[in-house]
């Protein structure tokens, strides 16, 4: 165990038997543990919102859980699983910087806080990212109130920052201890496959196949819709806004290459041309127009930055 992980279950387990609620969660005591917490992770898994993060917790967490022989309730709640057990690796989840709210004018590109950090990196392609963002910005956080074409064009959180995200990271993929890029798309094509190099980045026991095909399952689109329909996991990051509103649901439509049920051809030639012109060759993936130097940083794997 490393000092690190040892002085930040010793924050946890004393604030635990000693302080009350009251304290140990709020003020400069619950900002000092917050703090500990942040300091002693062992890797952060980040994207941009709605590129399948609820979808890839889902697996993770059951598959771990399983791996380590502990229980939850929630089995998307990865970042608290280090208080059941030191064994499991401190993941944090987060979407850095929410440049959702911003402009890509406003997105943060200085990662450096993250150097000491195993980093995992899930990706989207950016026109079903704008597409899924439209209708949760809309139904469920309803923090927009307008048409699509509007938002795509106007609003914080849309094409440009979805791309000036992607950008900053491309640039920054050095930086951190470790760098691992997998992808909504890979995902559908393999989910197995993806998790299984996840876990080997993340210094996770080796799932077998029977676990990884488990994890799969549990992590299916069904099943987490039925999860969702009947409040499974008591919390709101899987209940629809709307029961009766199948656009209000966290698990809306699970498809890849669905922006194109929802945009015009001009609307699609702009965000092309927006991708083409603005978006780092190590995204190539996402472009229509690609040089024979960009294709061989096309297929997310383990960087060489990892360890």
């Amino acid at each position: 165990m490393t000092m690190r992980t040892m002085l930040r279950d010793l924050s946890f387990s004393t604030g635990e038997k000693i302080l009350p609620k009251s304290v140990k969660t709020k003020g400069w005591m619950g900002s000092l543990r917050r703090a500990a917490s942040d300091w002693a992770r062992d890797a952060y898994v980040l994207s941009y919102p709605k590129s399948g993060r609820t979808w890839l917790r889902t697996m993770m967490g059951h598959m771990i859980l399983r791996q380590y022989g502990v229980e939850t309730d929630n089995p998307m709640e990865i970042q608290h699983f280090w208080k059941i057990s030191s064994k499991i690796p401190n993941i944090g989840f987060t979407h850095d910087d929410y440049p959702n709210l911003k402009f890509g004018s406003e997105v943060e590109t200085d990662k450096s806080r993250y150097s000491g950090k195993k980093i995992v990196l899930l990706t989207r392609d950016p026109r079903d990212v704008v597409v899924s963002y439209y209708f949760d910005a809309k139904n469920r956080m309803k923090v927009i109130d307008c048409d699509m074409e509007h938002y795509l064009r106007h609003e914080r959180g849309s094409i440009d920052a979805v791309v000036a995200f992607y950008n900053a990271w491309a640039r920054n993929r050095t930086g951190p201890r470790g760098f691992h890029w997998i992808t909504y798309e890979d995902m559908h094509a393999d989910a197995a496959g993806v998790l299984r190099s996840t876990a080997g980045f993340l210094g996770i026991p080796e799932p077998g196949d029977k676990l990884l095909q488990d994890a799969v399952q549990f992590g299916s689109f069904d099943n987490m819709r039925k999860t969702e329909l009947k409040d499974g996991f008591k919390h709101e990051r899987l209940r629809p806004a709307d029961p009766d509103n199948p656009d209000s649901f966290k698990v809306r439509r699970g498809k890849a290459g669905g922006f194109v049920d929802y945009f015009s051809k001009e609307t699609i030639e702009y965000i092309d041309n927006y991708i083409d012109e603005n978006l780092d060759p190590f995204f190539a993936r996402y472009k229509r127009k690609t040089d024979m130097s960009a294709k061989a940083e096309q297929t997310p794997s383990r960087d060489s930055a990892s360890d």
